[in-house]
């Protein structure tokens, strides 16, 4: 296969500036708020921790942030007195033998579905061993699944989410944001919407609740279809933010993937999407008595009322089971469930609702997997449940977050209600969100980037590299015909970047970029693709022929292709095979390898 690389010095971004589309009308506002934000949009997602996701955000290895990039993120590198390190400052878990086991990346289990791990309320306190963070493995290796253990210690960086990345790089990251109680998804979301986990309450004694959820048992009431048969005995009676949005003239809405399916058939396959305890206003009486039921919408409908102009004020988005990121759950991979998130986030950008939009993406808990933060303590509310748990990933993308922004401010879910509170100018409900802080560190109200960058699913997973490449080779057809011929491009996070049929010239996801199919002199098929640094495998199929490649190229100076690394010299403009780094000028690299242009002069 002849190859041809082309190295120019070109910043690009794959995530692209757009201008709003044309759709119907957005409805007039409906109250006065306190910031240019009049819609605010909740992805609440499942079982991440901040390391799991960010513990090597900025400085993952072959990732190029963008100038002004926060050096200074709660990750890895950044190590309390109290959690358990080696005597470099590495922190590590210790095996059920003693042997230390350190924070790894998954490349694999990211692009399958990847196994869940223990996350039970007395599972994640014994976890967090009062601020060591030293028994994520131990609590995982003991049951049926020993590989649990090692598996509580992986982590994921840009390779599989790179759009979480990206966004990241252009709005803003929380990373002292904890779970607000130990424990499971049910909790979690009840804080969300509440600030508390009680479980019942006496009316007549001021809403105390008399016990308290930490495990995650089913609703009374509503669509079932999911697991946890066993449901509640009664109803919750106090506030949640669903009653003061309504009692002040606001709407609201919880759109839940599977749920339309699990009220009309729960027996029905398409209703084991929904999972009825991941839906916390359904636990309430104001369910049971009808008052919510207009809210609790299925997902589809959160697109319709997008393109129709009647999109509540505050939307809570929970995706069904494989959309949710949840482990364990579901048939879909993490960068399938995070397509999930990009595809609701571009509805918004996308849309008129835009330019006055918050869009806040959280997980309910971390899931049982590593942080080496150790939680801090948090205002005592009247379920006497004490916070918080291990952090969880936080993003605000909206035109007025700040932008490349890493906020180290101490937030927890009671940090959204807190806003919305304020935003819309409605009452606390009780002394957790009353106390907790607001989200306002991760806005800029006074310069607001009214053009959204629009991620394209199947994008680079470095967006700013100075350089990108081109890269060029052929085909015999062997008797096939050229029309049958695609080209397709997969990135390292095994995602199909683009592909294109003989002929065509296609877009891929980075700018200008994209693929051709010509057919040569001599009847072999000539394909072309350009890509920024990272790793990529081109499949090429004509008829029963295919040939693949796997290339990875830096923002250096070298290109591996196949197994073979070559080296460009700037200052004769060859790309040449070597084998110590050193421009080796041997005349079987120039039968592979034409002239490099790469930028200089």
């Amino acid at each position: 296969m002849h190859l041809k690389q082309k190295i120019l010095g070109s910043a690009l971004s794959s995530l692209v500036m757009t201008s709003s589309v044309a759709m119907a009308p957005v409805s007039a506002d409906r109250s006065v708020t306190n910031s240019p934000v009049k819609h605010t949009v909740v992805i609440f997602q499942e079982n991440r921790t901040f390391d799991n996701y960010w513990g090597t955000y900025p400085y993952a290895p072959g990732f190029h942030a963008i100038s002004g990039t926060p050096q200074d993120v709660v990750n890895f590198k950044h190590v309390s007195d109290n959690v358990v390190k080696d005597v470099s400052g590495n922190v590590y878990n210790p095996d059920d033998n003693g042997n230390p086991v350190y924070p790894w990346h998954d490349t694999g289990k990211a692009k399958i579905q990847q196994p869940d791990v223990n996350h039970g309320y007395a599972d994640m306190i014994a976890m967090v061993d009062g601020g060591k963070m030293d028994k994520f493995y131990t609590m995982n290796s003991k049951g049926t699944n020993p590989t649990r253990g090692k598996l509580s210690m992986s982590y994921f960086d840009y390779n599989e989410i790179p759009a979480y990345w990206q966004y990241a790089q252009h709005y803003a990251l929380a990373d002292n944001y904890f779970q607000p109680v130990s424990g499971p998804s049910t909790p979690g979301a009840f804080y969300l919407i509440a600030a508390q986990s009680g479980n019942g309450s006496d009316p007549a004694n001021n809403n105390v609740p008399s016990s308290q959820i930490t495990s995650d048992p089913s609703p009374k009431n509503g669509p079932f279809g999911g697991d946890n048969p066993k449901g509640l005995t009664y109803n919750l009676t106090y506030k949640n933010i669903g009653d003061e949005l309504t009692a002040n003239n606001q709407s609201w809405a919880w759109y839940a993937g599977g749920w339309d399916a699990a009220k009309a058939n729960p027996g029905s396959p398409e209703a084991l999407k929904y999972s009825p305890h991941h839906n916390p206003f359904q636990y309430f009486q104001n369910y049971e008595d009808g008052k919510y039921i207009q809210n609790l919408k299925d997902y589809t409908h959160f697109s319709q009322d997008v393109a129709n102009g009647t999109l509540p004020t505050v939307s809570f988005i929970k995706g069904g089971y494989g959309d949710d990121e949840h482990p364990g759950l579901g048939n879909q991979s993490t960068p399938s469930a995070e397509d999930f998130t990009v595809k609701t986030i571009n509805q918004i950008m996308n849309s008129p609702y835009w330019k006055d939009t918050a869009i806040i993406v959280t997980y309910d808990e971390g899931g049982g997997f590593y942080d080496h933060v150790a939680p801090p303590e948090a205002v005592k509310t009247a379920d006497g449940l004490i916070g918080n748990s291990t952090r969880v990933p936080a993003l605000v993308i909206s035109p007025y977050s700040k932008q490349n922004y890493v906020s180290h401010v101490q937030y927890d879910h009671t940090s959204i209600l807190k806003f919305l509170e304020w935003n819309y100018n409605l009452p606390a409900l009780n002394n957790r969100d009353k106390n907790a802080n607001n989200l306002l560190d991760m806005f800029d109200f006074k310069h607001p980037n009214a053009k959204p960058y629009v991620y394209q699913l199947g994008a680079a997973v470095d967006p700013k590299s100075d350089y990108y490449h081109n890269i060029n080779g052929e085909i015999d057809l062997n008797g096939a015909k050229k029309e049958d011929t695609t080209i397709t491009l997969i990135n390292n996070a095994d995602r199909t970047v683009q592909t294109a049929k003989y002929g065509q010239t296609l877009a891929s996801q980075y700018g200008d970029f994209g693929l051709t199919a010509l057919e040569t002199a001599n009847g072999k098929l000539q394909y072309h693709f350009q890509v920024p640094s990272g790793t990529f495998i081109v499949k090429v199929r004509s008829g029963n022929n295919t040939s693949s490649a796997t290339i990875t190229t830096n923002s250096v100076n070298t290109m591996t292709y196949n197994g073979v690394t070559f080296y460009n010299d700037k200052s004769d403009h060859k790309l040449v095979r070597g084998s110590n780094g050193n421009n080796d000028n041997n005349e079987d690299s120039n039968e592979n390898v034409n002239d490099v242009d790469d930028g200089s002069k």
